[in-house]
């Protein structure tokens, strides 16, 4: 049976038993240890530890660690130790271990552990909302084995902790704002500001409330009432709370063996589950259960606009050619007969392609990013009993009008399998 470790508090009590004439027999069966334990300290009494006094290989390094230290002193983000070791490794040939590195700088260098302090902070109810990418996950679309790189968007009320997930194939400013607004619709309202990463989605120049952000940006925010309060650079935990809800969400599901239908499935089963866990995570500005507090945080948002900002990321003046086709951003899209050689305004929203005639919306195509080159069809123009087309030449028209999204999606699953 192992005997106990002797601590310093021991090794004074078998001292002090010696003075007032204890055998080492007694003292030993008092400890539970061996009467040689007892006789090894009491000779190892005043004597100092060699193996303490003796030099350490790192230092020869000291200088070289302590002006490091200066370089670095007073920046709040300093690089890690290990970087500071391959450092001495590679630039000083220093031949230690990590392990031994690591306890030297602890007992001479005790400031390089130090934590920086912080402070919690609640925020009240309907007032700000964190953003933050989950990027590149691996879920299956369609099929067993189909595997599809999605980004997804995930906002977080500061009160409530209320949670909402936007999933997109691209990671760009269409998908950015268009997320917003899905989430926004989720919450059923606006919060006073939104905190966002450094992203250039968002953010040109970081200047805390002063920041210059992304005009689009800027713009659709602006017309929604929404001020943005971006986190500062390089620093995550300034968005702690969306970190830690994104942490518990995508650690507790499991993409690898689920099959989606497509990405309106992932939405709702992620959804599903994002609503079980939040009737069990609870709140830290109220103590009780994350729906609960939505409940009670619903009625602090900001009524939803009428109608979002649209904000086109392209625009153009097209005339409608003889064919009833206008031809923008590389593809051509089907309007009314009635609509050739006129002039319209092709729109891109991000999510449609919007054309308008004098002020008026005549038609609108999802939008479709890298086609080139394709005609979109539209079902009104095909079933114009006005067209002169077969019976059999309509139908395989307007075959092609209604599958052509889902051909498109279809292609793009298979190209990322």
């Amino acid at each position: 049976m192992p005997q106990p470790k002797l601590s310093l508090d021991h090794v004074d009590f078998i001292m002090k038993m010696k003075k007032v004439k204890y055998s080492n027999c007694e003292i030993a069966r008092r400890l539970g240890v061996s009467e040689g334990a007892i006789r090894y300290r009491i000779k190892r009494e005043g004597m100092v530890d060699g193996r303490k006094s003796r030099p350490s290989v790192v230092d020869a390094y000291r200088d070289v660690i302590d002006q490091w230290r200066r370089d670095y002193e007073g920046v709040r983000r300093r690089p890690t130790l290990l970087t500071l070791y391959e450092w001495l490794r590679d630039q000083y040939d220093f031949s230690g271990s990590y392990d031994a590195f690591r306890r030297y700088i602890r007992k001479h260098f005790p400031e390089f552990h130090k934590k920086g302090k912080r402070i919690r902070i609640e925020t009240p109810p309907g007032v700000l909302l964190f953003s933050d990418w989950k990027e590149d996950l691996m879920v299956q679309i369609g099929r067993p084995g189909a595997w599809v790189e999605v980004q997804a968007l995930c906002f977080t009320l500061g009160f409530s902790r209320k949670s909402a997930v936007c999933f997109t194939e691209r990671k760009d400013l269409p998908a950015f704002i268009h997320s917003h607004q899905e989430a926004f619709r989720e919450f059923g309202g606006l919060p006073e500001y939104i905190r966002t990463d450094c992203l250039k989605s968002a953010v040109v120049k970081w200047r805390g409330r002063a920041s210059v952000l992304n005009d689009r940006y800027k713009r659709f925010l602006g017309g929604a009432g929404v001020e943005c309060f971006p986190a500062r650079p390089g620093t995550p935990e300034d968005k702690g709370k969306g970190e830690k809800r994104i942490l518990d969400l995508f650690s507790r599901m499991d993409f690898k063996h689920c099959v989606y239908k497509d990405m309106a499935d992932l939405k709702r089963q992620t959804n599903k589950e994002l609503s079980r866990f939040e009737r069990e995570w609870r709140c830290g500005a109220t103590g009780l259960s994350v729906e609960e507090s939505f409940a009670y945080e619903r009625k602090y948002l900001k009524p939803l606009p009428d109608h979002f900002p649209v904000i086109p990321l392209q625009e153009k003046r097209a005339t409608v050619r003889r064919d009833g086709l206008v031809f923008f951003e590389g593809n051509y899209y089907q309007v009314h007969s009635a609509y050739r050689d006129k002039t319209v305004l092709c729109m891109n929203t991000g999510e449609e392609i919007v054309i308008y005639h004098n002020g008026e919306e005549i038609k609108r195509f999802p939008n479709l990013p890298g086609t080139r080159g394709m005609v979109r069809l539209s079902e009104e123009v095909m079933e114009d009993p006005t067209l002169i087309l077969s019976d059999t030449v309509r139908q395989w028209g307007l075959e092609v009008a209604r599958r052509q999204v889902l051909i498109y999606q279809d292609i793009i699953r298979r190209r990322s399998a």
